[in-house]
């Protein structure tokens, strides 16, 4: 670590040197900021309902394959005679490569009874399966929806992150805004105190001759001009308060009664771990890589309906009175449906079709990558230089320091002037002010920087016990 970086940290204690007598219940973190807003901002409860409704997706696609009890019953009678009942209660059982399984019971009766529906008197049970041989044996709807659902379910989960992953960007910038605007506030009175000290030095030595009266003046501006420059941080402090209200939907938390705390501890960002993190875990090119992944699933599909539809039906009867075992009866009753489009222009274009949206959301895919890499790229780049223009003004202040020590001196030696005095000192405040800023606008880049990977939600979530 260089003596500037060090000298830098040393710094950041500087505005929150009054914390070290402050109760610790009072101090807010960012972390524990980042609690307050998952625990109860609306939005952070929506993304938990989001991920709640991926799940359902999934379970309502399986539903689908639910086993089903199923019953049809006829009966008809006309003039006092009995011209049928028919009765047929089974339950169909779906699998994923839908293959249908039914196992069931059949009971009819009545004088004008169609034959195809005679039955022995006790009944008939039966238990079939019907096999697509062709279309949709391993592709079809069913289970189809089933996979895209599963998809679904991660892409409802990644905009739930991508809503977390903003809002706990746009709850960063309010955090620091408030921090920065308690810290001037801080600055700016604690300086105008010892302004004031000086301007009651100054007027008591205009009151003994040895001060010129003109030097009063000038000194009761410097006071004037502070007292608006506190009025004016104050102003800001209380409208950043209200931002941050905007976050806290809490009624039992008061946050005028809080201090932001800034942990001054830092780690030396990889621009290369960002990259890689983001190419593995972007929600946007996730999300891209699952629409191309339902894309494939299209293709599947459509690919499967250029088969011919050729379903093969298959049933074991078995009387109620039967004791042969069926694996070895001779009754049954089977049948084939066979249907074929002799052009298939309808199932070779819709195939085509999905042929190009693969194609088209490839290069999406290219274009986000591009997109993201050189937005972590920027938002790395501010923060590299925002060090280094902290470490600047750091030793910009030291120097106003030195300069404003110096003046001082001289003023007590009746070497220099109120003006010159209170220009050294207005530089010296200035340079707090801005090193405040540049603090504020770090910390601020150092969450686009996580943002823009996509992980700044990530690593909020770690913070949950």
């Amino acid at each position: 670590m260089t003596p500037l970086r060090y000298l830098f940290f040393l710094v950041l204690l500087v505005p929150t040197r009054s914390m070290a007598q402050t109760d610790p219940s009072t101090l807010l973190t960012l972390d524990e900021f980042y609690l307050l807003v998952q625990n109860h901002h609306p939005m952070a409860k929506q993304a938990n309902l989001m991920t709640q409704k991926g799940a359902l997706t999934v379970s309502q696609a399986r539903g689908a394959f639910d086993p089903k009890l199923m019953s049809d019953f006829d009966k008809k009678t006309f003039d006092g005679k009995n011209y049928y009942d028919t009765w047929d209660t089974y339950v169909k059982i779906p699998t994923l490569l839908n293959v249908d399984f039914k196992v069931g019971y059949e009971r009819n009766s009545g004088i004008n009874l169609n034959p195809e529906n005679s039955v022995p008197t006790d009944g008939l049970y039966y238990a079939g399966i019907s096999v697509p041989v062709g279309q949709g044996l391993i592709y079809n709807q069913s289970n189809i929806q089933l996979k895209k659902s599963k998809f679904e379910q991660e892409s409802i989960q990644n905009q739930a992150r991508k809503v977390l992953n903003n809002l706990y960007l746009d709850a960063n910038y309010a955090y620091w805004w408030w921090y920065e605007n308690y810290q001037k506030r801080e600055a700016v009175n604690a300086n105008l105190q010892l302004i004031q000290v000086r301007f009651e030095g100054i007027r008591q030595g205009v009151y003994n001759g040895d001060k010129a009266a003109i030097d009063s003046t000038e000194m009761l501006i410097q006071v004037q001009q502070w007292h608006n420059n506190l009025n004016e941080a104050e102003l800001n402090l209380q409208n950043s308060l209200l931002l941050l209200q905007n976050f806290v939907w809490s009624d039992s938390i008061s946050l005028h009664a809080l201090i932001p705390r800034h942990d001054t501890t830092t780690q030396n960002e990889n621009l290369d771990s960002y990259l890689d993190w983001a190419i593995a875990n972007h929600p946007d090119l996730k999300n891209l890589s699952i629409e191309s992944n339902i894309l494939e699933l299209d293709r599947k599909m459509s690919a499967s309906q250029v088969l011919p539809d050729f379903t093969v039906d298959y049933n074991v009867l078995l009387a109620g009175q039967e004791t042969e075992s069926p694996l070895f009866s001779n009754n049954y009753k089977m049948g084939f449906q066979f249907a074929f489009p002799l052009l298939t222009r309808k199932e070779r274009s819709k195939l085509k079709i999905v042929k190009i949206k693969q194609q088209e959301y490839d290069w999406k895919i290219k274009q986000k990558n591009r997109e993201i890499m050189n937005k972590i790229q920027q938002s790395y780049n501010k923060v590299y230089t925002l060090q280094d223009m902290i470490e600047q003004q750091l030793a910009m202040q030291i120097n106003y320091e030195s300069m404003l020590i110096a003046e001082q001196s001289k003023f007590d030696n009746g070497e220099s002037s109120v003006f010159l005095l209170n220009s050294r000192e207005n530089k010296k405040l200035q340079g707090e002010i801005k090193l405040i800023e540049l603090q504020a606008k770090y910390n601020r880049a150092i969450a686009e920087l996580k943002w823009a990977t996509g992980k700044l939600n990530e690593e909020v979530q770690e913070l949950i016990p």
